[in-house]
């Protein structure tokens, strides 16, 4: 920590440069002293009252004008409800100049109240995240929140369940803001039981600031939850029907209430349904051929809710509390049959090995937040978060296997394998951040502590007689315990008008402790590791003209393994099949440079290029007759991406948005037994939406994606799919109804090929894609934004903050 410290006070005398901005600010407020959002405020000049500058007021009714020219100046404010207000003359010479707060008065006439409604694009490109909007998409409805991301520009979603983006894992998740200590089967799980229906947007943000963690070697994908910002009560029911092989259902309900003062909002929503997949594995290993076929169901009945309060204290200070959660009653059945022979054979049924395994699981995840927020006119702001987070799992696999061999002299057996898989974790977490104008610019920094201990146990039996005697060569209590300390500070400043500058830095120190207990000895018992790291940003923008802006920027992101991929013991997937994890795993590190153009604000071609060292990836290896898998330390891989977004109206009746990228990555390593990687590929894809308004009630969707042939660890053949869908508004536009269409081609699939390490394996199959939904939606209570009364609590504002 003393190091940080004296990284941040060499940072503070680096910026103590002279550095010009000129700027006018203030506060607009009502005659009770109520500060006013959404108001707009004009700079006028005097001579000629020819309009200088516009803002918008911010929650706390502030407003700010920067890269103001020297000269004589008044303020005009115009609000619906109130009286046309304006300040008097007053000379402005360059520096930093706060007016008196401005106070609107009620209009003598009463207007009616005003219905605000508005239709966000689908993909919206900001300077530094892309934005997906979930609400604005008719082919959303019955999807969960992995299935969404797969949707998503520059995302994929493997056959595992595993994400990248731009064709790189590593990407962190976070939901609402917060990061998710989730990872693997774990996350998944998770993200599943998310439903669309409660999904405002997805965030994709490739390269972040110092402001955040550094964990993320591809950047940060934030699910946005919805929230409600409208004035008195108000809510929503939603219903969700859908049939794909089998039917499923999600229902949710919203609650809020909103004055001046408090904000009050709950949530629940409650579904269940069967997801169904089928696929193929074949392998060869030392001249024996497995051919496995695999029908698996996953059975779900999940929970969620949210609820929480906001009060404003007053004009400078507000606190907040909001608690989150979700809960998931599964079990995954799988039946599978594989043939076994020589790999010379025509026929592989030389022993047939048949299994049908299920494994009954439930999870629980809780979060709790308390946040309070302070800013003031002048440029002040402190925000302080606590979380508590709690998620807790458990999992029960029985598989029989039975085996039949072809020759009579070979006697037929069975085995029957069963284990338990609980698993708790804690999350605890503090941070600060502050942020305040600085030498004409704006200046931020803060400091976060958090620490995660889990707790994972594999107990392992062989059942014998239908007796479950424990397995002590693999059953273990695998701990995992993590603290980071971190400091970071950060500076903004707009030169002119076309230049700006961002720049920041943060440190991170990590110790990190792995324990693992077994009724075997093993020589990985204990790994105890702490590093520091320091982590660089900068964004640079240049506005050449109206139509067209440059922004160029880097980051530098670390990855630390998950507990699961340390955990050094075997996780069952079946008889032929396990997962292993690796004790000695190292973090990963990537820098990334990104240059970005902007045209018109509608076409947005960035190029990107990025290198990890120490990378790490899952791999294949042989033991006997299994294969298992494992994540192991490559050398390093690098990557070049060019990426292309459009994003407008070709009619007033015909919108389009479109995502084209095309990538060359590569990847090396070389292992202690003389293994040697070494791959490299070029490939592209695209996903897009065309949105058709057939009348002012009625709106028609088509969406789909594009993946081509993707050569990594394993070679991907090609996937894409076409969605349609059709929403109509109903009841005076307090409700709407869906009409949807997933996979109308019924074109989607996957296939992985392996072929590494004597190991040929080729894994191809389908899942669920093809749907046929209907959602209804009725808004009820209040759905008017009155003037000036409305206020976001601080937990709203936190989650705004998040790029």
């Amino acid at each position: 920590m003393k190091k940080l410290c004296l990284i941040i006070n060499l940072f503070l005398v680096l910026f103590t440069i002279s550095l010009s901005a000129q700027s006018i600010s203030g506060i607009v407020q009502d005659e009770a002293s109520t500060k006013l959002e959404f108001i707009t405020v004009t700079l006028l000049n005097v001579k000629d009252s020819s309009l200088t500058k516009g803002a918008i007021t911010d929650v706390n009714g502030k407003y700010e004008m920067k890269n103001i020219p020297s000269g004589r100046y008044f303020i005009s404010v115009n609000s619906i409800g109130f009286a046309k207000m304006s300040t008097k003359s007053f000379d402005f010479k360059g520096d930093n100049y706060i007016l008196e707060p401005i106070t609107l008065k009620k209009s003598e006439t009463e207007l009616n109240a005003v219905t605000v409604t508005s239709t966000k694009p689908l993909i919206e490109i900001q300077a530094d995240k892309l934005v997906v909007n979930v609400e604005g998409s008719i082919n959303s409805t019955g999807l969960n929140a992995l299935e969404l991301l797969q949707k998503s520009p520059s995302i994929q979603v493997d056959q595992d369940d595993n994400i990248s983006v731009e064709g790189k894992q590593g990407v962190r998740i976070y939901i609402d803001g917060k990061p998710s200590p989730l990872s693997g089967r774990d996350l998944a799980s998770v993200l599943k039981s998310m439903q669309s229906s409660d999904i405002e947007a997805i965030e994709i943000i490739t390269n972040p600031s110092a402001k955040y963690d550094a964990a993320g070697n591809v950047g940060i994908i934030n699910i946005r939850l919805k929230k409600n910002k409208k004035m008195g009560t108000n809510g929503n029911i939603t219903v969700n029907p859908y049939i794909g092989v089998t039917p499923k259902i999600d229902f949710s309900g919203s609650l809020n209430y909103r004055d001046n003062k408090w904000n009050l909002f709950g949530k629940y929503g409650i579904g269940q349904g069967i997801w169904h997949n089928s696929r193929q594995n074949e392998r060869i290993l030392r001249g024996i051929a497995y051919n496995t076929s695999i029908n698996s169901e996953f059975h779900d009945k999940y929970q969620n809710f949210k609820a929480g309060a906001d009060y404003t204290l007053n004009d400078k200070n507000s606190i907040g509390y909001v608690v989150n959660g979700n809960y998931s009653d599964n079990n995954f059945i799988t039946k599978s049959q594989t043939l076994i022979g020589r790999n010379s054979e025509e026929v592989l049924d030389s022993a047939i090995l048949t299994s049908a395994s299920s494994s009954p699981g439930m999870r629980l995840n809780l979060n709790h937040n308390i946040n309070y927020r302070f800013a003031d006119t002048s440029g002040h702001e402190l925000t302080i978060d606590a979380d508590y987070g709690t998620y807790n799992g458990t999992s029960d696999l029985f598989q029989p296997n039975n085996y039949i061999y072809k020759n009579p002299l070979q006697t037929s057996y069975n085995t029957v394998y069963r284990q338990a898989t609980p698993t708790d974790i804690t999350i605890l977490s503090f941070k600060a951040d502050y942020e305040q104008r600085f030498l004409k610019g704006k200046l931020g920094y803060g400091i976060k502590a958090s620490t995660v201990k889990s707790n994972n146990v594999l107990d392992a039996f062989n059942v014998e007689s239908n007796v479950a005697v424990r397995d002590t060569d693999r059953s273990n209590t695998f701990t995992y315990s993590e603290k980071v300390l971190a400091a970071y500070i950060n500076y903004n400043r707009q030169f002119n008008k076309k230049w700006s500058l961002q720049a920041g830095l943060r440190g991170e120190q990590t110790f990190s402790l792995g324990n693992l207990v077994s009724y075997k000895k093993n020589a990985l018992d204990k790994v105890d590791t702490s590093y520091l790291n320091l982590f660089p940003s900068f964004a640079l923008t240049y506005n050449a003209s109206k139509n067209h802006s440059w922004n160029v920027n880097y980051s530098r992101r670390i990855n630390r393994p998950s507990y699961q991929d340390l955990n050094p013991f075997e996780y069952r997937i079946d008889e032929l099949t396990y997962y292993k994890g690796n004790a000695f795993l190292q973090p990963r590190y990537t820098d990334r440079l990104k240059l970005t153009h902007t045209f018109m604000s509608k076409l947005t071609t960035s190029v990107s290029y990025y290198y990890t060292s120490n990378e790490y990836n899952n791999i294949s290896r042989i033991d006997a007759n299994k294969i298992y898998n494992t994540t192991e330390n490559f050398s390093y891989s690098q990557g070049l991406s060019l990426n292309m977004s459009l994003n407008t109206p070709i009619t007033k009746w015909w919108e389009i948005n479109t995502n084209f990228w095309y990538q060359n990555n590569a990847i090396h390593g070389e292992f202690k037994d003389g293994t040697v990687y070494d791959v490299a590929n070029s490939n592209y894809g695209f996903n897009g939406t065309s949105t058709f308004k057939i009348n002012k009630s009625t709106t028609f969707e088509v969406s789909g994606w594009y993946r081509s042939k993707f050569t990594w660890i394993y070679v991907n053949k090609t996937q894409g799919m076409v969605d349609i869908g059709l929403k109509k508004k109903v009841l005076k536009d307090r409700g709407d109804i869906k009409l949807s269409m997933g996979d109308v081609f019924n074109t989607v699939g996957f296939s992985a090929l392996f072929v590494h390490n004597d190991i040929y394996q080729n894994i191809y199959g389908v899942w669920e894609a093809r749907r046929y939904g209907v959602t209804f939606n009725y808004r009820f209570g209040s759905n008017e934004i009155k003037s000036a009364r409305e206020h976001k609590g601080s937990s709203e504002d936190e989650s705004s903050r998040i790029k």
